[in-house]
């Protein structure tokens, strides 16, 4: 990931994560914004849907890893892939990833270069992806 900035941030509710990528939108006019997004609780992402899926405007990517459950138990009425079929309706470019060790993998064999901006968002362990990735650039 040599080149990439590297962020991660708490945001882990529509109206923080709207806020938070026009912040770096502002700061980084020119940059290729990728959000790594690990939505916190069952609950909040099925409440949440479609607020969620219009919070990434600022991203030019956007990955989806697994739903952190903290203190709930996954029912099966929601799936990360809920969120990343409501995003793709909006004309998102979103992936589903699923684990974080997922996504690590995916963003290190990625070519990345000084105009690249990575964010990882979430109240989870979300920001293991980070540090995974920076360790692997040393």
């Amino acid at each position: 990931v040599s080149g990439a900035k590297i962020y991660d941030d708490y945001a882990h509710h529509p109206t923080e994560i709207r806020a938070t990528l026009a912040g770096f939108r502002e700061a980084f006019p020119d940059a290729h914004i990728t959000v790594v997004f690990q939505p916190h609780l069952y609950s909040r992402t099925r409440l949440f849907m479609d607020d969620f899926a219009k919070s990434f405007d600022d991203a030019d990517t956007v990955y989806i890893v697994n739903i952190y459950a903290a203190r709930e138990t996954d029912d099966g009425s929601i799936h990360a892939q809920d969120l990343v079929e409501r995003i793709e309706k909006l004309g998102g470019s979103v992936r589903y990833s699923g684990s974080l060790h997922e996504i690590v993998q995916t963003l290190k064999d990625a070519e990345w270069g000084p105009n690249d901006t990575i964010i990882t968002m979430g109240a989870g362990d979300v920001y293991n992806v980070g540090e995974a990735l920076l360790e692997k650039s040393k």
